[in-house]
């Protein structure tokens, strides 16, 4: 599958080949919430060894985005807007700590990399390529923790960006992208001249933009009594 194909001519850990398969997966709507799965079937469709599976499958359970349920298997927990505004909720005074953080404490290479990832954010987002700008939010979102300096906060808002990566993703459009890819370009671009007041008020825009992005969903599926009535735009 792509995603392997493109983890492995980019020399990534197997562990790490695996996870962003299996989040691929889930974020195109191909493990839809429910599914019963086991290792050994993943194993399989990512043409991996089961180590590697073993360990994604753990951390995708740690990120609540999979549930190990013993002598059964494996059953991908359901996407629901209650669950994404209570990761958002806990995602805004993170967000604005980790700006906060990485304003004061990114050394020189890092904020340069900050403009440049600014940069190559907007124009994926203008392309309208999901699956691309997938990869480029969690590079920036990798970049800016470990500016921050924190170990904690790193491990901590790695799973609050997994849960909300999952909901945004599989509802976001092409004008989705433009927008986010706008704010978060902003953030990039005020932590890295280390303007913090700056730097917290675009944090706090973007976990706004994201709570109204999760409420106008609800409206969506109220409106068509479907909960696929957003195409994802990555799957283009």
């Amino acid at each position: 599958m792509n995603a392997v194909k493109t983890a492995k001519a980019a020399g990534k850990p197997l562990k790490n080949m695996a996870y962003d398969a299996l989040e691929d997966l889930l974020i195109r709507g191909k493990l839809p919430g429910g599914t019963m799965l086991s290792e050994a079937e993943l194993a399989e469709q990512l043409g991996l060894g089961r180590t590697p599976v073993r360990e994604a499958v753990q951390r995708l359970a740690q990120e609540g985005l999979i549930n190990i349920l013993p002598r059964k298997g494996l059953m991908v927990v359901d996407m629901s807007v209650t669950r994404q505004l209570q990761a958002l909720e806990v995602r805004r005074p993170l967000e604005r700590l980790l700006a906060s953080c990485a304003s004061h404490r990114a050394n020189p290479e890092q904020r340069a990399r900050m403009l440049d990832y600014a940069r190559t954010t907007e124009e994926t987002g203008a392309a309208g390529d999901g699956s691309q700008f997938l990869a480029i939010i969690k590079r920036n979102h990798a970049l800016l923790e470990e500016a921050s300096g924190n170990e904690l906060i790193q491990s901590v808002m790695a799973l609050v960006h997994a849960r909300s990566r999952r909901f945004w993703f599989s509802h976001a459009q092409a004008l989705d992208l433009k927008t986010a890819s706008k704010l978060h370009s902003a953030l990039l671009r005020s932590v890295s001249v280390g303007d913090e007041a700056e730097s917290l008020a675009n944090a706090d825009r973007l976990v706004n933009y994201l709570e109204d992005f999760c409420r106008s969903t609800i409206a969506v599926y109220q409106h068509s009594g479907t909960a696929s009535a957003r195409p994802s735009s990555s799957n283009t």
